[in-house]
């Protein structure tokens, strides 16, 4: 997610009013959501979050979030997580499921990747449990030098994460897969003109961390970091150069890591690229991953949503993919076992 995540209330866009209207009528015929926070039908009041979550693992899901020990921080909610249409719980009810069935995750990560073999690792315990896909990750190492003056990160809020983060084996190799996820989110086409000055303090962490050699975009092209500083390409080259130096590390477990973006392939107005950089191509994922140097290009996977579960919706054992196909079915117009794809 970004350091700030995006305020559904403001996206425009027809796709995001389509899917408003779609949480509306989904939380109207569910006796446990009770809506109405700030006047809006799409947000649940406070005491009646936990109703965002499938009935079967909202409680593990809520559980699971706010555990902490000396070795384990909470996840942070994001500031909109009461309402129908976050990025954030939509991606928990897709991928929560796979927390302890890394049968069912070893199929997905073939399907979505188009390999054969994957084997999942245990990437966290959390409530005494072995997960196998941990939320809001970020690597121990502070990569992208964005801890404060304690030298402490929070997870889930201002600093650099994925939503959702796997690890594999494939093979003899240790592979680790970072996930973003977006819904309905859209953003501006101008910088924010607080950025316009040079901001300091992004070039600070970034400055020699974000092209080659030393880091994953093109040595070659004519950019800037601050072409960088509008959403979404400040948060996809802040995550690549996630994935780019937690390979690269000497100390890394890992021998490859992988970016993977899943969005809606209707959602037009984050796809359209926006700023100096869309001279690279019209559509965003396209272009950013054109900036990537050749050897690492294929770190970066984008998938359409529904192409990405399709194969989900023909597993016996997947007993809460019908509630899902209830809750956002525009995400699951994709033929079945359609591969992923945009």
């Amino acid at each position: 997610m970004n350091i700030r995540e995006h305020q559904p209330a403001r996206t425009s866009a027809h796709f995001a009013k389509r899917e408003y209207l779609q949480q509306e009528r989904f939380f109207a015929a569910c006796a446990d959501a009770v809506t109405g926070h700030c006047g809006q039908a799409v947000r649940l009041m406070p005491d009646s979050r936990d109703a965002n979550f499938h009935p079967d693992y909202r409680r593990r899901i809520v559980d699971s979030f706010s555990y902490s020990d000396d070795n384990t921080q909470s996840i942070g909610w994001h500031t909109h997580a009461n309402h129908g249409a976050s990025s954030q719980v939509c991606c928990v009810n897709f991928l929560f499921p796979f927390v302890d069935r890394p049968d069912l995750l070893a199929r997905w990560i073939d399907h979505v990747l188009g390999i054969e073999g994957a084997k999942p690792d245990v990437i966290e315990r959390r409530n005494g449990e072995d997960h196998f896909v941990a939320f809001e990750w970020f690597p121990e190492t502070d990569y992208l030098n964005e801890a404060g003056k304690d030298g402490k990160r929070n997870r889930g809020s201002n600093s650099t994460s994925v939503d959702a983060a796997v690890c594999y084996r494939l093979g003899d190799e240790r592979h680790l897969l970072l996930i973003e996820w977006k819904y309905t989110e859209s953003y501006p086409s101008k910088r924010d003109p607080k950025s316009l000055n040079g901001d300091p303090t992004r070039i600070a962490r970034y400055q020699n961390i974000w092209q080659r050699p030393h880091g994953p975009i093109r040595a070659d092209l004519d950019v800037r970091l601050e072409d960088f500083f509008l959403e979404p390409w400040y948060q996809l080259l802040r995550q690549q150069m996630t994935a780019y130096h937690a390979e690269s590390d000497p100390l890394s477990e890992y021998e490859r890591v992988t970016l993977l973006h899943i969005s809606p392939k209707e959602n037009s107005s984050l796809r359209r690229a926006k700023g100096e950089l869309a001279r690279f191509g019209s559509e965003v994922f396209d272009a950013f991953q054109s900036m990537i140097d050749p050897a690492f290009r294929d770190r970066f996977v984008s998938v359409d949503t529904s192409a990405a579960f399709s194969c989900v919706q023909s597993w016996p054992e997947a007993t809460w993919a019908q509630w899902l196909l209830d809750r956002y079915p525009s995400l699951h117009i994709a033929t079945l076992n359609e591969a992923p794809g945009r």
